[in-house]
């Protein structure tokens, strides 16, 4: 303002400051007002049941999900100790000299040895020893 001004200015009676502000509102009044507080907790008291029956629905099915798969994880190791016990009884098996035993045993096939094994020659009309 200009010095030697002939404006009037009034300055306020009451005097609005930080505590009448703080003071309006009451310690325990939430904002928003009750009814707001009232529809948000019924909409908590029914949905929150719902989230809970929801959450150990699926974490009981990850347990059971989780039990299922340590199953079949044993049932597969167990299954490749097997295949490699198999594997290794398989290649014994088909070695020239146990073949020759198990044909020997069960069907009687016994490899000739030395002049055992009679051939005919046509062109010489005689047997040769092998």
């Amino acid at each position: 303002m200009y010095q030697g001004s002939v404006q009037t200015y009034f300055r306020s009676a009451v005097q609005i400051g930080i505590s009448q502000h703080l003071s309006k509102r009451g310690i325990f009044e939430l904002p928003g007002g009750h009814p707001m507080w009232l529809a948000l907790g019924k909409v908590l008291l029914i949905f929150l049941p719902i989230v809970l029956v929801v959450h150990l629905f699926l974490s009981s099915f990850v347990g059971s999900a989780e039990q299922s798969v340590r199953a079949a994880d044993d049932a597969l190791y167990n299954l490749t100790i097997a295949n490699s016990l198999l594997k290794s009884q398989k290649s014994k098996l088909f070695t020239p000299e146990q073949v020759r035993a198990i044909a020997g045993d069960s069907l009687a096939l016994y490899t000739p040895q030395k002049g055992q094994l009679r051939v005919y020659n046509r062109t010489t009309g005689q047997f040769k020893y092998l």
